[in-house]
């Protein structure tokens, strides 16, 4: 073991397990009574949970949100609190509707921004926020580089990325998560698009995601003014994630499902599953879109069939316990990957520490006491590894784990 002078580096020469994946599993989960398409929005109330979780066998990681610029944090809230009460951490996709990207830029949304961060940072959970998301993937939001109109940029999307995180920032918010998402298909006839374009730079994003359907034989030109084919999982992100997987970030699917139309649902959720370890070994985590709405019906229960498919492929992962939420009154996070084989500790006060690794079957590789570690910045030097591993650290009363992507 070697402490540095300025931080404790400690190499603690794992001997690590295989690769095995352990999935992480987040949704969108749709509304208990939705058994149509009727014009309801649904939200991730205790009772829509707590249906998806029954409905699924499985409790969640991650619970979805979708919000609109407009809403405040006091709206947001509940739904952190009941994600956090299940488990698992808020991933909110947040909308900026009415906003370009130089609108952005220009400080037109500051006001709105600051405050959010304001109100948001003495949450004592961990919060995921997306903004800008899917810019790739055409004119259908005010932000999306596809829109010409709107005069958005692949260099101005990413630069009013940066501008929110940087408002963050300023405001000393320090329980946000940032994800960045590019959609699974690029934009044509408008601006020039790519899967890679809009990257606001690793010191703004803490997560990267894609965006991804299997929209079938839904869309046709008679209802949709295009036509849409059957895709497996593999010929939908295959694309986006040879572009982004080179980013020494995270990676996780933020939205996916398949239509029943046009092919076999059931089997298409099984092989999707089954290709993660050769095709798409940096994925961490799946989000599941189980709603129905005007692209197609894609929920998991969909048929029988296609439930107790999704059932059978989600039955394989056990949940990873306190990844990403924390405790009432734990505060900001004080653990941070710095890359794929380091992490460092933010200490506020000396604290007895300990760190446990597991693989990604949840096998133990490594448990140490680290003893006393004095306040301030220390660096655990973890070593390389190839696949997904979770790293616990305990400091007094306060507890984080946190995914390593390996190389």
């Amino acid at each position: 073991m070697k402490i540095s002078t300025k931080s404790a580096i400690m190499t603690l020469g794992l001997s690590l397990a295989p690769y095995a994946a352990n999935l992480q599993i987040g949704a969108w989960v749709g509304s208990a009574s939705d058994t149509s398409l009727d014009g309801t929005y649904p939200l991730p109330t205790q009772a829509n949970v707590q249906a998806f979780v029954d409905l699924q066998g499985r409790s969640l990681d991650y619970v979805e949100y979708y919000c609109i610029w407009r809403s405040t944090w006091s709206t947001v809230k509940p739904y952190a609190d009941i994600a956090a009460n299940n488990g698992a951490t808020l991933f909110v996709t947040w909308q900026p509707d009415g906003y370009t990207a130089p609108d952005i830029i220009s400080g037109s949304a500051d006001a709105y921004i600051t405050k959010f961060a304001n109100d948001i940072k003495s949450y004592p959970h961990e919060v995921w926020l997306r903004p800008l998301h899917e810019a790739n993937g055409g004119d259908w939001y005010t932000w999306a580089v596809g829109n010409s109109s709107m005069l958005n940029t692949n260099a101005n999307v990413a630069a009013a990325f940066q501008h929110i995180v940087t408002l963050f920032k300023n405001a000393g918010v320090t329980n946000v998560k940032w994800v960045w998402t590019t959609n699974g298909t690029n934009a044509s006839g408008g601006n020039p698009t790519s899967f890679a374009g809009t990257y606001p730079g690793d010191a703004y994003a803490d997560y990267i995601s894609i965006d991804g359907y299997n929209f079938g034989t839904f869309h046709t030109v008679a209802n949709s003014g295009w036509a849409s084919s059957w895709q497996s999982f593999v010929q939908v992100y295959s694309a986006p994630y040879a572009a982004i997987s080179s980013i020494d970030k995270p990676i996780f699917v933020a939205e996916f499902s398949s239509s029943e139309l046009g092919g076999n649902k059931a089997q298409w959720y099984k092989d999707a599953f089954a290709s993660l370890a050769a095709s798409f070994p940096k994925f961490f985590a799946l989000m599941v879109f189980s709603n129905n709405d005007a692209n197609g019906d894609w929920r998991i229960n969909t048929t029988a069939a296609s439930l107790q498919a999704w059932r059978n492929c989600v039955a394989q992962y056990a949940k990873t316990t306190s990844l990403a939420p924390k405790g009432i009154g734990a505060g900001a996070s004080f653990v941070h990957v710095q890359n794929p084989s380091t992490v460092r500790l933010d200490l506020d006060r000396t604290s007895g520490v300990r760190i446990s690794v597991r693989d990604g079957l949840g096998n133990l590789l490594q448990n140490r006491d680290l003893g006393m570690l004095s306040a301030g910045a220390h660096e655990l030097d973890l070593g390389r590894a190839r696949g997904l591993r979770f790293v616990r650290v305990q400091a007094g009363s306060r507890s984080e784990t946190l995914p390593l992507t390996g190389f």
